[in-house]
Order: structure tokens, then C-alpha cells, then sequence
């Protein structure tokens, strides 16, 4: 059995500590059960998959799990998604020139029907008149909080570790999991988030959140999936880990990919940036993005790349175009001599690639996995 122990201390305070203590008193347990990770989890043939992951990358892979697991937050705060109804008060009192009239209540020329009106599915209102005082108060439902995940069923959760292993972690050498992932991969279903107006409920495959990775499809999906499915999902999960997952980020190096480049309208002048015809020779695969500051303008450049290697085979990159001229929606030939003039586009290729690898992270692999 493989235990971890994580302690969780609340420090309330000291009070008069200067530099003495009492010898003659003794420390007492708290009480307070500590927090403590345990695996397997059950006796499921794929529970000795997940004792083997740990064992070699120091992962806790979860099925079960309760809401601290998941939801805690550091700070203490609490990251579970719940339906909230927002309640604003009004109070208006009625002055000389107001009347009610076919139950509605004008107010200075604002008319406002008496009783309960619904404005949309997430929003009300309740009007009443309390002798010459008219109450207005108008409700909202939102979505609260950041999340909301379920257990897996564990019926799916072999075919729910394939899907995480073959879409993700086989790509990956043990000795760099161990240094980058989050402490914990929790394996649920029915993950959800919410869009910005806090009104819509996003359906999602994984998350990061705090110390944990958490992975859905701990369901049926994980048995129907199609290719064409998986294939969308690898490639979302891993140009995510590669450009935007900050501890892997800090695991590379760039600086020579980016002193390819002149990135000279940086810091000048957006509209400065190279037009499309400009793009090819100067190394770019796609027109730089419209913007001056620099790392926004390399981090689109990377990304651009990446994209790239995971989007098309190598055969087609180094195919022969019909023409030199620039195609942000065709990046067939592009390594090729008629469209990489000045032999920029290549040696940006040929320095990204080797710096993932260098990580032991073959790029090309990943992103040829499922076809193109």
C-alpha cells in the first residue's frame, strides 16, 4: 500500500513569544485527523496500473475522492460550482404626479407592473405597494464558484486511464512527469465550468485546478470515443501541457527560437509588424500577431509553430507548394526552399524540435498520433 500524508496546519497565532519558552509544558496531539492520500484504492486490475504510475512518477491517480480533494483551494478557498439567486432591493416612495393604474405603478414616468414578472429563465421581478412606498426587488440565478466534477464510475475507469495514457502521459518520459505534474490526477465525469456571464455550463475533459489534473470521461465515453474525438482531445490537452501549463513551459528553453527572428516593431508599434508577404522570409508561419509587446508577440510565434507540427505531417511541410505566396490557412511546403526563402521557417523547426527534445519530448510523434 503507498501512503502519503499531507498535513494541513492552521497557524492561529502566537501571542507574547519573545525569544523564551516553558520547559515544564508539553506538546498534546490537536486532534485534527491529518490529510492523508492512499493507494490503490480497490483491488481493480487497473488499481496496479495506478500503484505503477505512482511508483514511477510519484502521481496520485484518484477514482475516489471527496470534495477536499478536489475543491480546496490555497487560501482556503473553495472552488465547488453551485446555482446561487441574486437578490437586489428597491425602494421608491410614491410623490406627487405618481399614480396606479390596471395594476402598474408610474413612477415619475417609469411604469412598473405590480406583482411578479419574469424578465428571462435566470431573471424576475416583484413588485408590491406598501401604502405609498413601491418595493421592487429583482432576482437572479447565476452559477457561483469555478467547477463542478463527479466521481468516475469505476465500471470505466480502465478504459478511462487508456484514454489519459495513450492521449497524454505515454508521450511523456517518467522523470519529467514527476518533476511538472500537480500532485494528484483526479479521474471523474460530468466536468463542468462556466462560461463568463455565469449563466452557461461548459462541458470540459480536464482541468487544472490548484494541485490536482482533472480528467473526465469517467463514464461510457471512454468506450465510444471516436477517433476523430480523440484525436481533437489529444491535441487540446497537449498543445495546452506544451505552450500554456506554466511548469512545463519553465522547463524549456526558447531563447535561441526567438533570437531567429527580428521581432523589430516591439515596443513601437503594432501596425509596424510585417504584412503577409513579409512573413514567410522573416520566419514567420502566420502574419505576427497585432501587438507590440513583445512576449505576447513570441508566445504567438511559438504557438504558431507548435500548431504547426501538431496540424501537419512532415511530408507535407517539406512537400513542394504550388507557389510561394502566403497561405495562413495552408501551411503545406513550408519548409520548402519556394516558400522558406531565407531558410528562417527551417532553422526555427529544427531548433523547436530539438529543444523538446532534449526534454525527451517527441513533438512530431504527438502530434501524428490518430493522423493528421
Amino acid at each position: 500500500m503507498k501512503t502519503k500524508n499531507i498535513l494541513w496546519i492552521l497557524i492561529v497565532g502566537l501571542v507574547g513569544w519573545i525569544g523564551c519558552n516553558d520547559d515544564n509544558k508539553t506538546l498534546t496531539p490537536s486532534g485534527v485527523a491529518e490529510y492523508e492520500l492512499v493507494i490503490p484504492q480497490g483491488n481493480h486490475e487497473y488499481d496496479a496500473r495506478i500503484v505503477d504510475w505512482f511508483d514511477r512518477t510519484g502521481v496520485y491517480i484518484l477514482y475516489k475522492f471527496d470534495p477536499v480533494d478536489v475543491y480546496l483551494k490555497v487560501q482556503a478557498s473553495w472552488q465547488e460550482m453551485y446555482l446561487d439567486t441574486i437578490r437586489t432591493v428597491n425602494y421608491y416612495e410614491m410623490k406627487e404626479g405618481d399614480f396606479v393604474k390596471d395594476s402598474v405603478a408610474n413612477l415619475a414616468g417609469v411604469e412598473y407592473k405590480l406583482g411578479a414578472t419574469k424578465n428571462s429563465s435566470t431573471s424576475w421581478q416583484e413588485v408590491s405597494l406598501d401604502g405609498k412606498t413601491l418595493l421592487v426587488v429583482n432576482y437572479k440565478t447565476q452559477y457561483e464558484g469555478t467547477f463542478s466534477v463527479e466521481k468516475a464510475d469505476e465500471a470505466y475507469v480502465d478504459k478511462q486511464l487508456d484514454l489519459l495514457e495513450q492521449l497524454f502521459l505515454n508521450f511523456y518520459p517518467d522523470s519529467l512527469l514527476r518533476s511538472v505534474m500537480p500532485l494528484k490526477i483526479i479521474l471523474g465525469q460530468g466536468l463542468k465550468t462556466v462560461s463568463g456571464n455565469q449563466q452557461t455550463l461548459l462541458n470540459k475533459s480536464y482541468l487544472l485546478s490548484f494541485n490536482n489534473f482533472i480528467f473526465s470521461h469517467g463514464d461510457e465515453s471512454a468506450g465510444t470515443m471516436t477517433d476523430a474525438s480523440k484525436k481533437t482531445l489529444k491535441n487540446d490537452l497537449n498543445k495546452w501541457f506544451l505552450q500554456t501549463y506554466d511548469k512545463m513551459k519553465d522547463r524549456f528553453s526558447y531563447d535561441d527560437f526567438y533570437d531567429v527572428s527580428d521581432y523589430y516593431w516591439a515596443g513601437v508599434s503594432a501596425s509596424s509588424r510585417p504584412v503577409d508577404s513579409m512573413s514567410y522570409r522573416l520566419g514567420f508561419v502566420k502574419r505576427p500577431y497585432a501587438t507590440s509587446q513583445l512576449s505576447l508577440i513570441q508566445d504567438d510565434d511559438l504557438k504558431n509553430y507548435v500548431n504547426m507540427i501538431f496540424d501537419y505531417t512532415y511530408e507535407t511541410l517539406v512537400a513542394t507548394p504550388v507557389n510561394g505566396n502566403y497561405n495562413a490557412n495552408d501551411l503545406t511546403g513550408i519548409l520548402h526552399p519556394l516558400k522558406d526563402r531565407n531558410g528562417l521557417i527551417r532553422r526555427k523547426y529544427d531548433i523547436l524540435i530539438n529543444e523538446f527534445k532534449r526534454q525527451g519530448v517527441d513533438v512530431e510523434t504527438i502530434g501524428s498520433y490518430l493522423g493528421k
